[in-house]
């Protein structure tokens, strides 16, 4: 019995959103309820969001976890309005978006509660060391901002090709090693811990954003309403990752642009034509330099295949319009 039925307010409300991740999501829940990730929390409630998969996740979930909240929905709302619908559910004084392709060790949503319980209430989120299978760290979990300048260094790839020199890959955070405690601009929504009172003062994630961004978004609003974001390096998770890129790589990629260009109309309206301008500009390059591949290289499987996607994402930056097939939980 979940601790809302019981009449208690959970420490703790876990919402996870699933699209056709069975496997990976019974992983992640066997980590919470087997392995002890949910260890010494007071009270915990689970609750998942499973968006129309169609791959018997439903059947897994009330067979071998009857405890868990469930929501299936009867079509593919996307992350954001997948999470919402968990959000209005969940009832715990802190709650935690943790994607389904994650393992959570033993105690690490104890020490994180504890930690965030710890610091000053103007601390409305915060996050854990976030790792790939072999231990390294994913630095998307603890970043700067999106800025039109950072989205037109990755556009023209300069982000790669000096990908040193702070000034043109600035989101990462060059040369932060991740070994302190640190406030931090941006988070990844794949394990992101908000206080109820910070959820409550921004509201639910921007459906708009059907598939990235939308932690980003999210975090924009809670600095926008005088809340910080913290990175503590006490616990970690493990975060498998490319869950949708590996379901729908050209949707995910087009989607990913069209979600950049939505974030920039909202948060940086001035900038967005230029941004879209070196976006495009961008794109058309890439496009160029793959069919020069294909003529070297005919019919290549992998050129093609991002030939494919690239010409998805030029259409995304025209339009504007999302790919609704994409696969919608894991970024």
């Amino acid at each position: 019995m979940s601790a809302a039925a019981a009449g208690t307010v959970p420490d703790l409300s876990i919402v996870i959103v699933s699209y056709r991740v069975r496997d990976v999501l019974r992983g992640c829940l066997r980590s919470l309820f087997v392995d002890g990730g949910v260890r010494g929390l007071g009270d915990v409630e689970v609750v998942v969001v499973d968006n129309a998969s169609g791959d018997g996740t439903v059947q897994m979930m009330r067979a071998e976890f009857p405890g868990v909240r469930l929501f299936a929905l009867n079509e593919n709302r996307g992350f954001s309005a997948g999470n919402n619908v968990g959000l209005a559910a969940a009832t715990g004084r802190h709650v935690l978006l943790l994607n389904p392709d994650t393992v959570v060790p033993d105690g690490a949503l104890a020490a994180c509660v504890t930690y965030l319980d710890a610091q000053p209430e103007n601390v409305g989120a915060m996050t854990c060391r976030v790792e790939s299978e072999d231990g390294s760290l994913q630095w998307e979990c603890s970043r700067r901002l999106i800025t039109p300048w950072s989205e037109c260094c990755r556009a023209l790839l300069l982000d790669r090709a000096l990908k040193r020199i702070d000034m043109f890959n600035r989101e990462p955070v060059v040369g932060w090693d991740r070994a302190d405690a640190r406030e931090v601009e941006c988070l990844l929504g794949a394990f992101m811990l908000i206080r109820r009172r910070a959820l409550e003062a921004v509201g639910d994630l921007d459906e708009r954003f059907f598939l990235m961004y939308e932690d980003v978004d999210w975090c924009r609003r809670l600095r926008d309403a005088g809340f910080r974001s913290v990175f503590w390096p006490g616990a970690r998770i493990t975060h498998l990752g490319g869950q949708s890129w590996r379901q729908d790589p050209i949707a995910t990629y087009a989607n990913t642009h069209a979600s950049a260009v939505l974030y920039f109309e909202k948060h940086h309206p001035r900038a967005v034509g230029a941004v879209r301008l070196v976006s495009r500009l961008g794109m058309e390059m890439k496009i160029l330099l793959l069919r020069l591949n294909l003529l070297r290289r005919p019919g290549d499987a992998y050129t093609v295949k991002h030939l494919e996607m690239a010409r998805a994402a030029r259409r995304s930056l025209q339009t504007g319009e999302f790919l609704r097939g994409a696969a919608a939980p894991t970024p």
